[in-house]
């Protein structure tokens, strides 16, 4: 099968799987909202997070948890999700299930309160271009702040949350000068910035809603199809076909298959 075949299989996969039933549409009051960061974060992550904390909203629950589990991602996704999290009118918390590293940290600390599960860790928050190398000192600076600024408003050392996305920065009996912080779960505990729980039954014991129903979320279609066309995988695939589209339209002028295929790459590309 040749590589635009399983490209466009793809896409008709996530279609089909996203008209599945969304289980939150039968609600009922009083549940705690379960709503999954799992994976790399990329943009269409974010309308999930907005429209599960909405539908938490509406629906009287009386907590959402973001069940994170990511290698990280985009940091202005992990922005707007920080964002939704500082105006949703429920409680959020987060429970770090085994790693959040990079945007992932920053999604956490945007949450009233951390949960780690024993063996799991939190930091490395070091902004990165495309190559893979440290991102300009301005990229860094923001995400430095933004780190401090979550930190800040939980009542948290904000010089640890900034340790977390530059080197430089030393806090005694933390992290010595040079070395990232990454935060295990005792690290973390000992700190002040988590609380470590055995599973979900100890974490809704720790909040005082023992027995309350979970709400599991679910991404629908839309976002489905927006997650994956964003994914750091397809994103390039898709800007390096529109314009070999384009190039070859060039070269054989007419409203081909080359031309449209281009445009319609670059459509998804940037509509993404």
């Amino acid at each position: 099968m040749s590589g635009r075949h399983i490209f466009i299989a793809s896409i008709c996969l996530a279609l089909v799987m996203g008209f599945a039933p969304d289980p939150a549409d039968c609600q009922q009051a009083g549940a705690v909202y379960q709503i999954p960061i799992r994976g790399d974060i990329e943009l269409g992550l974010a309308p999930f997070v907005e429209r599960s904390l909405e539908q938490a909203r509406v629906n009287g629950a009386v907590a959402a948890i973001l069940d994170i589990e990511t290698p990280g991602g985009r940091v202005d996704a992990a922005q707007r999700i920080a964002n939704a999290i500082a105006d949703a009118e429920v409680p959020v918390y987060a429970f770090v299930n085994r790693h959040a590293y990079s945007a992932g940290a920053m999604i956490a600390l945007a949450a009233e309160r951390v949960y780690m599960r024993p063996g799991s860790v939190m930091g490395a928050a070091t902004p990165v271009v495309g190559s893979g190398d440290k991102a300009p000192e301005k990229i860094v600076s923001a995400m430095r702040s933004q780190m401090r600024a979550l930190a800040e408003t939980r009542g948290l050392d904000p010089e640890v949350a900034a340790a977390m996305v530059d080197e430089d920065i030393e806090v005694e009996g933390v992290v010595e000068a040079g070395k990232l912080l990454t935060l295990t779960t005792s690290e973390a505990v000992e700190i002040g910035y988590a609380v470590e729980v055995e599973d979900w039954d100890a974490l809704l014991a720790d909040l005082g809603i023992e027995g309350a129903p979970l709400q599991g979320m679910q991404v629908n279609w839309a976002e489905r199809i927006v997650r994956f066309l964003s994914n750091p995988i397809v994103a390039p695939f898709l800007l390096s076909l529109g314009f070999l589209g384009l190039i070859a339209e060039i070269k054989s002028p007419g409203i081909g298959i080359a031309g449209f295929a281009g445009l319609l790459s670059l459509a998804l590309f940037f509509g993404s």
